[in-house]
């Protein structure tokens, strides 16, 4: 819980929210090594002195803003905004408004996710007034969800960690965030709009034929569609392209949030940096001695490599088996998009425009009956052909993590040349914590 103080955020947040943007982006370095740390090989080496100190919820809060809070409405100004303008802004950008990015850490207290897709927006501009920052506070009481004690295990060794990470990885005193990605949602929204060329978002004279290129480039349970003209066999679009294409989009979602929170982490005076060098299977999955994130894996005979689909009740696909077919997998990721402003709004939702509703439902176009049993066609196949959805790609999938801790200033004084840290790295004890100081080591 964050201490509530009369009078909205205290000065040293403040001091963080005014921070100057291009001095944020122009400081932001990979600071690395925090407080109870040790580096025991190479030319840094170094052992700290003092005891690790954590983030409190304050820091932890302004970080989880940073890259998930909500903004107001999405403008969706567009000639054909679709079911787009009927989802919540966040601080990055997401493909189509699904905004299918899980925010997953844990400290030394626990295991959290930001539950940030529950929050109702009030106005246009939810932080337009300094008055209005200290929403930041109520955001993180209301979407993090405690889902276990004690920090969660993580084997400092490969696969897991990377060498070159674990001495730092996860470490006591730190806070270690993960950006964890759904792409089913998106995946079945993008089939749509490249099909369903009577919405004619994506296509038009004909939808694209998506071809399966791991099995001769046969149709994707389509061909029926190609037949009768409603797919144009002159479009085709190879299966496992489409999926890359998607996935490598989406994953950008948490690289977004990641340079969020490093931006942030400037302006607090924290030490972190964004980076790879891990197996997304035992980070989400664990293994047999390391609990992980504790994700549901399925295993199909088309991939020697179990695929993560969710975590029962808290992040869950658009797949088997959290629904018993793709064609009621289909039904429920595109339900968002295709209910009317009125219906919207009735949900306690803004819209960003001034157009009547009738007006803007009627220009606004929807998917066809036909698309819709298309895509669910085509889903199916994948299916049944992979024992998976996707196809090539896994449903869940994460490339990055973001670890935020306080600065060890001892260790870049002696090993760095002046420069290498903020005047809020040298401050922050003084401006966040009281003054008090990180206690020395017995």
């Amino acid at each position: 819980m964050v201490e509530r103080k009369p009078g909205g955020l205290p000065p040293h947040a403040e001091a963080m929210w005014d921070y100057p943007l291009f001095d944020a982006i122009m400081g932001r370095r990979s600071r690395r090594f925090g407080l109870g740390m040790e580096m025991s090989s190479g030319p840094f080496q170094h052992r700290s002195d003092k005891e690790p100190v954590g983030l409190d919820s304050l820091e932890t809060a302004m970080l989880v803003a940073a890259a998930t809070a909500t903004t107001g409405p999405i403008l969706a100004e567009t000639e054909l905004p679709g079911g787009m303008v009927k989802t919540i802004g966040k601080p990055y950008p997401s493909a189509m408004g699904s905004h299918r990015a899980r925010l997953f850490f844990t400290d030394d207290n626990g295991v959290y996710v930001i539950r940030s897709d529950q929050v109702a927006m009030t106005k246009m501009r939810e932080y337009e007034h300094r008055s209005d920052r200290d929403k930041i506070l109520g955001f993180y009481e209301t979407c993090v969800e405690k889902l276990e004690d004690g920090r969660m295990d993580l084997p400092g060794v490969e696969p897991g960690v990377w060498p070159h990470n674990q001495w730092v990885t996860n470490k006591q005193g730190t806070t270690l965030f993960m950006p964890v990605i759904d792409v089913t949602k998106d995946m079945i929204k993008l089939i749509l709009n490249l099909c369903d060329s009577k919405a004619g978002r994506y296509a038009r004279e004909g939808g694209y034929y998506i071809v399966d290129d791991r099995n001769g480039m046969r149709p994707c349970g389509n061909q029926k569609w190609v037949d009768n003209g409603f797919l144009s066999k002159r479009k085709v679009m190879p299966l496992s392209r489409l999926e890359k294409m998607l996935s490598d989009g989406m994953l950008a979602e948490g690289a977004f949030m990641g340079q969020l929170m490093a931006l942030a982490m400037q302006a607090a005076g924290l030490g972190g940096w964004v980076y790879g060098g891990f197996s997304s299977l035992v980070v989400l999955g664990g293994t047999p001695t390391c609990r992980g994130l504790g994700f549901r894996f399925v295993q199909s005979a088309s991939d020697p490599f179990p695929a993560p689909v969710g975590r029962d009740g808290v992040f869950e696909a658009f797949c088997p088996p959290y629904y018993p077919d793709m064609d009621s997998a289909v039904e429920a990721a595109i339900e968002g998009a295709t209910m009317s402003m009125d219906d919207w709004e009735a949900r306690g939702m803004l819209k960003p425009h001034t157009a009547p509703n009738a007006e803007f439902d009627a220009a606004t176009m929807q998917a066809s009956p036909e698309g819709v049993q298309c895509v669910k066609d085509i889903c199916g196949y994948i299916l049944d052909t992979f024992g998976k959805f996707p196809a090539t790609v896994d449903a869940i999938q994460m490339t990055l993590m973001i670890q935020a801790h306080h600065l060890d200033l001892d260790f870049y004084d002696a090993h760095m040349k002046p420069g290498a840290y903020l005047e809020t790295h040298k401050n922050h004890f003084r401006d966040w914590h009281d003054g008090v100081e990180p206690r020395k080591r017995n």
